[in-house]
């Protein structure tokens, strides 16, 4: 996991590698112990993710909750179908984006602008 916390926007970016389990508790929990109190964005980048386990999301709750006590908003970067489906179960209060340049978005935008193909009669 890498961080970035921009103090003039007070913004705090968040990027996940490899598996979301209980081997990033560490940087989690330091994470969560240094949240400054006036901290007004997050942004949890999970495009990098290979594999989430419960234990993972078990964190990332436990980490919103404290972004939500302070009433930071939480935007998370996700391209990952299974993903996108369980961040809105834990994270009520979280914007889930696409990245416009992640592959799944691309396929998207792709399909849509090709629209329905009929065969002559």
């Amino acid at each position: 996991m890498s961080t970035s916390f921009i103090p003039s926007e007070d913004r705090l970016d968040l990027s996940f590698h490899g598996d979301l389990d209980l081997t990033m508790s560490e940087d989690v929990c330091q994470v969560f112990a240094s949240i400054p109190a006036s901290l007004r964005t997050c942004i949890m980048d999970l495009t990098g993710l290979d594999r989430v386990f419960d234990s993972g999301l078990a964190l990332l709750w436990m980490l919103n909750e404290r972004l939500k006590r302070i009433g930071a908003i939480v935007v998370v970067l996700s391209d990952h179908p299974d993903i996108q489906r369980r961040i809105p179960l834990i994270m009520s209060n979280a914007l889930n984006v696409v990245p416009k340049d992640s592959p799944s978005a691309r396929h998207a935008s792709l399909s849509a602008s090709v629209g329905p193909r009929y065969l002559p009669a």
